[in-house]
């Protein structure tokens, strides 16, 4: 969870210093640049998807989205970081009330990914439901929130759950 400054500092240090331990006849210059080898694949693999998520769960979207915004091939990221990639990408376009339909898509993208926690995929879900009543389907969103409930799920999800149900049944 390194920014990438710290990142690249920590590969360009260790390769330099492989490949003088290399040049000075040391075999350890291997395990520096492999070290350095791994903070690449590890940047590729799972880049800022952490810390974008983290901003998204405090309600920090500027943020959330100035980490996603440093991906520069999300196809190189894991199934389970491209889920949370769409989550936070669904999650900050809903804030645009004209890209709900773009919302609604990536969200539904998280879902069918490999989202790591069940409760995760719970409150996914329901995000999806959220977004399909600000799109004027509060009978959809209640179906889907039906099926968030079904999903197991930790207390904190069932407060949401149950704040959703009250907010759709209002709309009603």
């Amino acid at each position: 969870m390194f920014s990438l400054p710290v990142r690249i500092f920590i590969v360009v240090t260790a390769a330099a210093y492989g490949v003088y331990k290399l040049a000075n006849g040391e075999q350890s210059g291997y395990m520096l640049l492999a070290a350095a080898g791994i903070f690449v694949l590890g940047y590729f693999r799972y880049g800022p998807i952490r810390p974008a998520y983290m901003a998204m769960r405090r309600g920090d979207l500027d943020a959330a989205r100035k980490h996603i915004e440093t991906i520069k091939f999300p196809k190189l990221l894991s199934a389970e970081s491209r889920a949370y990639l769409y989550w936070v990408n669904g999650v900050i376009a809903a804030e645009v009330s004209e890209t709900l339909s773009y919302a609604e898509e990536q969200i539904r993208l998280a879902i069918s990914g490999k989202l790591r926690f069940s409760n995760d995929r719970c409150i996914a879900t329901a995000t999806l439901a959220r977004i399909v009543a600000k799109n004027n389907d509060v009978e959809g969103a209640m179906q889907i929130l039906e099926q968030a409930e079904q999903i197991p799920h930790r207390d904190n999800a069932t407060a949401y759950l149950n704040e959703l149900r009250s907010e759709f049944e209002k709309a009603r």
